[in-house]
């Protein structure tokens, strides 16, 4: 029970700095290239056990239809990209840095990475096919279609996948989620829920239109499980018939 209370709390905490570095870069750019008077002036929402645990109200509160009519456009590309890339990319990068100093590697590094990168997915490509939103600010920004931007902007965001996986997890997984079949099996839930669940499903959610929910429904019905399995795989010897299952009472 520590083990599961503990990462929740750390998937949760983890959540929140992702969050904010994310909206906090939109902010302070749109601050910075002078479209906004308090780069600390978020639009918050309200005191609910919702927003405080999962942000669910809060977003950077930058008012791009001045932007735009101002012919502005390359500025609101840069407010947009400050967050996918600065608050999200840059915050994977980092943790990947990270991992490798041996006294940095933790279970709560290893979720803010997830954070980062599984951000990234959850905008391409799930969210760029749309109208409205950030990819479509982009889109407007740098006078492309959303489709002209979806392989733009989706093949960085499946390096970034490819490195999560097949780069960052390896080495974490084993010796953080791998020692009781337990831990492993609930580790490699979460990994693919939120990843390919939680972010994956973003498209399903916020009027994004069909195409984004379509996108979001195949990395429910075909990301998330694969991903999940790929986990276990890797662990053979945690989930073995020799590996003993603890509990609490």
């Amino acid at each position: 029970m520590v083990f599961f209370v503990g990462t929740i709390g750390l998937v949760l905490l983890a959540h929140a700095i992702a969050f904010f570095l994310h909206e906090y870069a939109h902010s302070f750019t749109a601050w910075a290239l002078g479209w906004k008077p308090n780069p600390l002036a978020l639009h918050y929402g309200r005191l609910t056990v919702a927003n405080v645990l999962f942000q669910s109200e809060i977003d950077e509160d930058v008012n791009y239809t001045p932007i735009f009519a101002g012919h502005h456009d390359a500025s609101a590309a840069l407010i947009v990209l400050a967050g996918l890339f600065l608050g999200n990319a840059c915050l994977y990068g980092l943790c990947v840095l990270l991992a490798g100093i041996a006294r940095c590697r933790t279970r709560f590094l290893f979720w803010l990475g997830l954070m980062g990168a599984a951000n990234v997915w959850s905008y391409a490509p799930i969210r760029t096919l749309t109208t409205h939103g950030d990819m479509a600010y982009l889109a407007q920004g740098l006078h492309l279609s959303v489709w002209v931007l979806l392989p733009i902007v989706t093949l960085p965001s499946l390096l970034i996948s490819y490195s999560f996986f097949f780069g960052f997890l390896p080495p974490l997984w084993t010796s953080l989620f791998g020692n009781r079949a337990t831990q492993a099996v609930f580790s490699a839930g979460m990994i693919g829920f939120l990843y390919f669940g939680f972010f994956g499903g973003a498209g399903l959610f916020g009027n994004y239109g069909p195409i984004p929910a379509l996108v979001s429904a195949a990395s429910w019905l075909l990301l998330l499980p694969c991903s999940i399995v790929y986990c276990l795989l890797s662990l053979p010897g945690a989930l073995s018939t020799r590996a003993t299952f603890h509990t609490s009472a």
